[in-house]
């Protein structure tokens, strides 16, 4: 489970040097948070290797489980 936090806070590092928003660093962040989250690791840790908020990380974890599922701005007004 080290080595998942290890792979956000490397994640992390990237994603704060790459030069362009929608580099690849920002999938490679939410998909080692996603990992971690679901391998069990507390979110609050998870958040806080991530320079998140709990729930950014839940987030990141949701949209990374169900790519399929994001929610559309329509949706929320219900």
């Amino acid at each position: 489970m080290e080595e998942d936090i290890r792979a956000v806070e490397e994640a992390v590092a990237t994603l704060e040097s790459a030069k362009v928003e929608h580099d690849p660093a920002a999938a490679t962040l939410q998909n080692a948070v996603a990992v971690a989250v679901t391998h069990g690791l507390p979110i609050r840790e998870v958040a806080a290797a991530a320079h998140m908020t709990a729930l950014e990380v839940l987030d990141a974890a949701d949209a990374v489980t169900y790519p399929q599922q994001a929610m559309q701005p329509w949706m929320l007004a219900q």
